[in-house]
This record gives C-alpha cells, structure tokens and sequence, in this order.
C-alpha cells in the first residue's frame, strides 16, 4: 500500500464495514507515530490538518511530510483538511495537494448549507478532490446540552436531501458527540446513526471520537461510521509522555523527549485503531 486519497480509504472501510481512525497532527512525530502504529496493526489511517494551525504549519509541509511517510508504509495513509468554512482556504489546501476536504456549514440555514456545499463540491471535481460536509450541531463537550440535546442532532431525513442535492463523498453527523473534553459521559444515538446510514448510504464521520466509550465506538462502527476523528485525546496522550519525561530524572534535550514519548503514544495509537477494527 502507501500513500492514497482519503475518499479511497473512506469508501473501503464504508464497503467493508470497518473505521478508520483519522488523528488531526500538527507536527513531524505526532504523524510519524501515527504511520507507524497503523502500520504496526496493518490498518489504514488519515491524518488531518486543522485550518487554525495554518501559521504553525502549512498545508504544503504537511502534506509533504504525510506524502512521505505514507510512500514508505504498508497500510493506506491518508491526508484531509478538518474543519473549514471559508470556500477560499479550502482550494488553497487542494491546490496544496489535499485531495479530502470538510467544507463545514452546519451553522448555517439548512438550504444556504446545501447552496455553499455545492460550490465546493463543484470546486473539488476540479481537483479530484472529494468533500465532506457536516449536518447537525457538533457542539463543543464542555456544553453538556450540546451532546444531549437531540434537537441538535442530525435529522436522517434532512441527511438524505442534503446529499442527494449536493453529492458529497461522506457525512459528518451529530449524534451525542461534540468536541474537545466531554463534560459528562457520552452517549451516543446508535440507532439514529443506523437510521442516517441506510437512508443516505454514503460513509458517515464521527467527530468527537476522544472520550467516547469504546464499546459505543465499536457500535457506531456497526452502524455506518467509516472514519472517527480524534484530536484532543490524541493531544492528552502525547502531552502526558512529554510531561513525564521532563520531570524526570534523566532528561536531556527535546530531541531525546520525542524519542522517549513514542512508545507511550504508539501504545495510545494502536489501541484506537483497534478499537474501530474490532
């Protein structure tokens, strides 16, 4: 294998009923150890920038470095931008070599959402480039309300109009998940997610992946979820590592700190990309 468009990626798992754990990474060892644990277990694995981080890293460096590290292994690896509003930024990431883009306009009037969603689908058919759009409220986790209130929640019937109108590769839903740090236990709507999955019959995305149950993971897995995105726990993981090696005896330098976080992580790694294979 090596290095392939996400869609690809997306659309194996959603055939074949398995997920795939896509991880937002900002820099080299966060998607290096990425690569290697997906390689380690011998399943796929996508790697996501972030628009916001854009000053920190280009969408040309990271695409780059993901580029490289994917030629070299064994599994398919993928590269996709996160979240995006802005049509603009969004072409600046294909012409970058992003083949997978979220364009997000949940936020938006249901018909103003599918009007900007067409035009960006029709911008990517230039590229070859696949999108995935987001319908419903994916919250933040802090807010309790956010991941419980089902009037948030992603409508199976206004799933089904929204991509038959705007032709979208895949579907971010709202189903008790949200972002960042979950203020209280989870508890996703697994037979919504069902429900969306026959009707619309493209691949679903799971954003919020950190912090769900894994039992709950694996269900969603079952019933249509294809990719699950995974930052702030990812974050959590490689920070605790860090942590613990700078107020350790033996520290040295902040090359030898990366070399002696990456077994912790690995070990993070594998285990979320085996919780969404089994």
């Amino acid at each position: 294998m090596s290095f392939e468009k996400t869609g690809d990626i997306i659309r194996e798992a959603h055939k074949n009923n398995y997920g795939v754990a896509a991880f937002n990474a900002f820099n080299y060892e966060a998607m290096k150890f990425a690569v290697e644990a997906a390689d380690e277990v011998g399943k796929p694995v996508i790697l996501q920038h972030y628009p916001g981080w854009y000053d920190y890293i280009s969408f040309e460096s990271m695409y780059a470095i993901v580029r490289s590290l994917g030629d070299k292994a064994k599994v398919p690896v993928g590269v996709h931008l996160d979240h995006c509003g802005d049509i603009n930024i969004i072409i600046h990431a294909m012409k970058a070599g992003f083949l997978s883009v979220m364009y997000d306009g949940s936020r938006l009037p249901f018909e103003e959402n599918i009007k900007i969603t067409q035009e960006v689908v029709k911008a990517a058919k230039e590229f070859g480039a696949d999108v995935e759009a987001e319908l419903g409220n994916i919250g933040s986790a802090a807010n309790i309300s956010d991941f419980t209130d089902t009037s948030k929640f992603t409508d199976p019937d206004d799933a089904m109009i929204f991509v038959k109108e705007t032709g979208v590769l895949s579907l971010a839903v709202a189903v008790g998940n949200a972002h960042g740090n979950y203020a209280a236990l989870p508890n996703l709507d697994i037979p919504r997610i069902k429900t969306i999955s026959d009707k619309i019959k493209i691949p679903l995305v799971l954003h919020g992946g950190s912090g769900i149950p894994d039992g709950q993971l694996r269900e969603a897995v079952k019933c249509g979820i294809a990719k699950t995105n995974i930052a702030t726990e990812y974050f959590h993981a490689f920070y605790k590592t860090v942590e613990n090696y700078v107020n350790g005896e033996n520290r040295k330098d902040i090359f030898s700190c990366m070399k002696a976080s990456q077994k912790d992580v690995t070990a993070f790694l594998i285990d979320k990309i085996n919780i969404l294979n089994n």
